[in-house]
């Protein structure tokens, strides 16, 4: 979803200029796609998450047990989640509702309806879904998921 952007060479650029050239056939005749198309409608169905009341995730996409995934949480208006920690880094994504979400060391950080919030590693982090309305947001790990319960 979010990359990070990577040097182009020279050579690379070229191409690229080639293939997006007025008249070219890439334009008039796209090639096929490849790769598999994924869609989850997310509902009021989910899975609960371990250890959370008031608590659904949906999972998208990967296998969070052998490598990268992503998922969307569901939080009930209020619900707090205890200080914890993940050996891959998060990548969060609100979609609606407003988070408050806390990161050892750092402020606390408003994660509402569009807003984006990365944290490394082993970063300790806690939070709550504001009173008012359900929390829901996107979340990527890099690496299988795992979870360490933590002091503040």
């Amino acid at each position: 979803m979010f990359r990070k952007l990577v040097p182009v060479t020279v050579a690379a650029s070229l191409a690229l200029v080639a293939v997006a050239a007025p008249g070219s056939s890439a334009q008039s005749r796209p090639a096929r796609a490849s790769g598999e198309v994924v869609h989850h409608r997310h509902g009021k169905g989910g899975s609960p998450c371990e250890g959370l009341a008031g608590c659904t995730f949906v999972q998208l996409q990967g296998d969070p047990k052998t490598g990268a995934s992503e998922a969307m949480f569901t939080l009930k208006a209020g619900t707090p989640f205890s200080p914890h920690w993940h050996t891959s880094p998060e990548r969060v994504v609100g979609v609606s509702g407003v988070m408050l979400w806390h990161v050892k060391g750092h402020k606390t950080y408003r994660v509402g309806a569009g807003d984006y919030l990365s944290y490394p590693s082993k970063a300790v982090h806690w939070g709550k879904c504001a009173p008012g309305a359900d929390c829901v947001y996107y979340v990527h790990d890099a690496l299988p998921y795992d979870f360490h319960p933590a002091g503040r």
